[in-house]
């Protein structure tokens, strides 16, 4: 039985949520033996995608990165559609469902899983597994389970919540930046999109996390928001730029920035998750950094410009030639495709156009998914 009150007063501190995280599947861990894995998975926009994972049997489990659509017929949505707990003694029975049989073959063998709710609507599944059948049947454990599960909920939320306020308002400037660019809105969704996709498939050869493609998600979107601060003769202009209006028009990057230290400048140090926003303004500052070093704002070459800058590049690139502009018309997908492979390793990070040629058909199908209107 776990001791309540111990486990509450570890988590009045202020830490980061994985620090705590980690420190609840040790408490568990140390006083349940048959426990081997705890797993939080994501709920946003029907796809469903790896927060945390501890796998006791499997260390290289902890890595584990997937991204998926929720199957609406399913166990997952029957789950959060109850709202309580699902307890399974045998995963064996589930040895038709792709995820069922991964667990079994790393040595899990039953499980217990909670929806996590906020405001109606689901956020995250909590996933206990055990090494042994029937582990959560004792009703002691099913109750521990549930305190567990009860305060990742309270984690989460306090996450979510401390972020909101710095989040609405970044979101209020990209709205205000967007009222005056002349790209559209379908391409803002499509970069989210576009980016997580690309994080994702580098992730087997990359150093990339669950966090990394939680916030490059989030933060692609912002990439051209220092726009809102380029004269409207040359942000609209159809024609060739001048070396001066060139200039001018790549001052954005810089400018993005400063919006975005305005923005936090609000708000109190402890909530400006330093790390957090220093990935957004990576991305704003050296989306246009070339890989050969010919890019600019600082001229930065190959690893040196920040990963999450070169996968919002390639991005941001490939739906720019795809789609139409006041400059130009929408290109045809080969033609994109041979400007894409011409500048990879110039302007573009291999690895990056790599994975978008090997799996082309999805990020088509991002783009038809999500078109301008």
């Amino acid at each position: 039985m776990l001791n309540y009150s111990e486990i509450n007063k570890m988590f009045n501190q202020d830490e980061d949520t994985s620090v705590h995280l980690d420190a609840l599947y040790n408490v568990a861990i140390n006083n349940y033996q048959g426990l081997s894995r705890l797993s939080i998975i994501l709920i946003k926009d029907d796809h469903a995608s790896n927060y945390f994972v501890r796998d006791r049997l499997t260390a290289d489990c902890n890595d584990e990165l997937f991204i998926k659509k929720v199957n609406q017929e399913g166990g997952l949505p029957k789950i959060i559609k109850s709202k309580s707990e699902r307890i399974i003694d045998d995963l064996a029975g589930l040895a038709s469902n792709p995820r069922a049989l991964f667990l079994l073959n790393h040595g899990h063998r039953s499980s217990f899983s909670y929806p996590l709710m906020f405001k109606g609507e689901a956020i995250a599944m909590v996933f206990f597994n055990a090494s042994e059948l029937g582990f959560f049947a004792k009703r002691s454990i099913q109750k521990d389970m549930l305190f567990l599960s009860t305060v990742i909920h309270s984690l989460m939320v306090r996450q979510f919540e401390k972020k909101q306020f710095i989040d609405i308002s970044l979101a209020i400037a990209l709205n205000m930046g967007h009222a005056k660019d002349p790209e559209t809105k379908g391409h803002l969704n499509r970069m989210e999109r576009y980016s997580a996709k690309l994080a994702y498939l580098l992730s087997d050869n990359k150093e990339i996390t669950h966090e990394f493609i939680r916030r490059i998600e989030s933060f692609a979107a912002f990439h051209d928001i220092g726009k809102y601060k380029i004269p409207d003769d040359i942000l609209f202009s159809r024609a060739i730029f001048t070396t001066e209006e060139r200039q001018i028009m790549n001052q954005h990057c810089a400018h993005g920035v400063d919006i975005i230290n305005d923005v936090l400048g609000y708000f109190p140090v402890n909530m400006r998750y330093v790390e957090e926003y220093r990935f957004l303004k990576n991305i704003i500052l050296h989306h246009h950094e070339h890989f050969d070093g010919n890019g600019y704002p600082m001229g930065l070459k190959a690893g040196a410009i920040p990963l999450e800058a070169r996968i919002v590049m390639v991005a941001d690139v490939f739906d720019a030639l795809l789609s139409k502009r006041l400059y130009k018309p929408a290109w045809c997908i080969d033609d994109v495709i041979a400007y894409m492979i011409a500048h990879s390793g110039t302007m573009f990070d291999p690895d990056c156009v790599q994975a978008l040629i090997n799996n082309l058909d999805d990020f088509i199908g991002i783009y038809e998914a999500y078109a301008d209107e």
